[in-house]
This record gives C-alpha cells, structure tokens and sequence, in this order.
C-alpha cells in the first residue's frame, strides 16, 4: 500500500506543477506589468516650444538664419529646456559671443553628457565644440546652467544642441 500511496502523490505533484508555475508566472507578469504602469514616460510633462523663447530661459539668444529648430520643455524635477537648430558655419563665433560672453569652451575632457565623445580623429580646430555657460546669480525663470554642443555638417551648416536648465 505504500507504493500506492507514494504513486499517487508523485501523479499530484507531476498533475499542479504546471498550474503551481503558471499561477506563479501569472503573479510575476502582474508584478512587472503593474511597476511598469508605474513607470513615468521620459517624454512625459514634456511640451514643445518657441526655440527664441527657449533660448531667452538660457539667457541668450537665437541666432538670425536659425532654421529647422525643435525645441522642448519640461518642468520635472527642475525647469529644462532643450533644443536644437541648423545655421550658417560663418555666424557662429560671432553669435556665440553676443550670446553666451561667458562661455567655457571644453577639449576632449570634462564634456558635458549633451556633446557627442570625440572620435580619434578629433580636431578642435575643424570647428565641432563643446560649451557650457554657468550664470552664477540665480534668476527666477531663467537658466543656471547651460550646455551647447556645435557639430559640423557637410556643406555650410552647423547643428546646434543645447540644453538649459533652472536651479
């Protein structure tokens, strides 16, 4: 009789694994599902906006012949704005300079995370730069901090990122 005994829990137990790793797989999938819910979207409470009005919050100012501009805002957890934009190569420096006097140009160390590493075959003098601007007196409604990256295009064009943020 022992024999049977032992048979018959061996068929329970080969009967409800399955049921027993479905149920538990099921609790698991809820789980993920329910913290991914959770989740807050990156592009969540972001809106687009005016690229002028984007860069009068950094404290500067949009270049004349900006063109294809796309820029964001977001307010969590601190005001940023973020951006980019095409224009000519010959306007840059001297926009750059009206804009930004306080600028901090950086080589191939201590980038900030909106410029691009630079490859081997980097050349500050082939024009791609990486900028940031601190303005050390707080402004309500305006930046602290901003980074801009220059990139060049083939043909005329530089790409401008940037991002500026409150506080």
């Amino acid at each position: 009789m022992a024999g049977r005994g032992g048979i018959a829990w061996l068929a329970v137990a080969v009967l409800a694994a399955p049921l027993v790793v479905g149920i538990a797989g099921l609790v698991c999938l809820w789980l993920v599902l329910g913290a991914w819910a959770d989740h807050p979207d990156p592009r969540e409470g972001r809106t687009g906006t005016d690229c002028a009005q984007a860069l009068r919050f950094a404290r500067g100012s949009l270049p004349e012949g900006a063109r294809g501009g796309r820029c964001e805002r977001a307010d969590r957890p601190a005001t940023t704005l973020t951006g980019s934009f095409r224009m000519d190569r010959a306007g840059l420096d001297a926009w750059l300079a009206a804009a930004f006097p306080q600028a901090r140009e950086h080589g191939r160390t201590q980038r900030p995370p909106l410029c691009p590493k630079p490859g081997p075959g980097y050349d500050p003098m082939a024009g791609d730069r990486c900028i940031t601007v601190d303005h050390p007196d707080a402004v309500p409604g305006r930046a602290t901090h901003v980074e801009i990256s220059v990139e060049q295009r083939p043909g005329y064009d530089v790409l401008i990122r940037f991002a500026a943020r409150e506080g």
